[in-house]
């Protein structure tokens, strides 16, 4: 008897149990909020915004010329052809454009880096006189657009000879790009504490010693950051290349790809398979040095 009144009673849990379960169920589904829905909805579809103009530009790169004109328009290619990709270097001769890209975005952001980190920890860490002033000029050199610096550009560099030459692109990058990367890299510099460079002088390390090898590791995320928005910047720009240089020897891509458009027409599949290879550079940057952009990014927006 003992026996079988154990197992009613067991028989009697489980039955308890599964009831309990049954009435939780409704809570779970009681915490689905229409707004929550509304929220996920909003960023699919804002994922969906993001997405859909580069999936479009790969669509349309493996397109033939019919099938882009083609009506009713299709989401999928009828026939697939990187027949556009082959146009672009033999026709058009985009390799030069990416590599003159290429050189130009690397040197500056190299070369920015150099000027910026020991540049903006002399504003950080020293007392210099109008700091305050020169600051207030690296903020307001932010807000003037490189439109307003084109013309000046052209004129010093057509008098002194580089005009039409990668040297002056560079230069030119350079100095719009080195405001922004002073500013950014001093926020950084300013919340390391000084105890660690005090304590490196105690020891005998000279002030170079300590940017390149206490400061600069420390300072990693910003450093990064700072890379990505400069190459960014600097592979996307059009104006600055196409006031500053007349030859396919010291043109970009974003120059480039306005020879896709002429008086007889755009060449869409051509144009497309430009826009996707001068994407990929970007992507792959991006990839390497997303963990210090992440970090850099993190760490400007919780100080203070």
């Amino acid at each position: 008897m003992g026996g079988k009144e154990d197992a009613e009673e067991f028989m009697t849990d489980i039955a308890q149990h599964r009831m309990g379960m049954r009435r939780r169920r409704p809570k779970l589904r009681e915490g689905v909020t229409a707004g929550l829905v509304i929220r996920y909805l909003v960023l699919i579809g804002t994922v969906l915004l993001t997405i859909f103009p580069l999936a479009w530009l790969v669509l349309t790169s493996l397109r033939n010329s019919a099938d882009i004109f083609a009506v009713p328009v299709r989401i999928l290619p009828a026939s697939i052809t990187f027949g556009q990709y082959i146009a672009v270097f033999s026709q058009y001769g985009l390799d030069g454009y990416l590599w003159n890209t290429i050189i130009v975005s690397f040197a500056t952001v190299v070369l920015v880096i150099l000027l910026a980190v020991p540049c903006a920890y002399s504003m950080a860490r020293f007392r210099l006189p109008g700091a305050k002033v020169i600051v207030s000029i690296l903020l307001i050199m932010r807000m003037i657009p490189v439109v307003a610096l084109a013309i000046p550009l052209f004129a010093v560099f057509a008098a002194i000879g580089l005009l039409d030459t990668l040297t002056a692109l560079v230069l030119a990058h350079t100095a719009s790009k080195l405001p922004v990367a002073i500013w950014l890299l001093m926020g950084f510099i300013q919340d390391l504490p000084k105890e660690i460079e005090e304590s490196a002088q105690m020891d005998g390390a000279s002030t170079l010693r300590i940017i390149v090898q206490i400061v600069s590791p420390l300072i990693a995320p910003g450093i990064g950051a700072t890379a990505v928005i400069t190459f960014l910047f600097t592979w996307n720009d059009l104006l600055l290349a196409l006031t500053l240089s007349s030859s396919e020897a010291a043109q970009t891509l974003p120059v480039g790809l306005t020879n896709f458009v002429s008086q007889f027409g755009i060449d869409w599949g051509a144009m497309s398979a430009a826009g996707v290879l001068m994407v990929i550079p970007t992507l792959i940057f991006v990839w390497f040095a997303q963990g210090l952009l992440v970090k850099g990014l993190v760490s400007g927006a919780v100080r203070g």
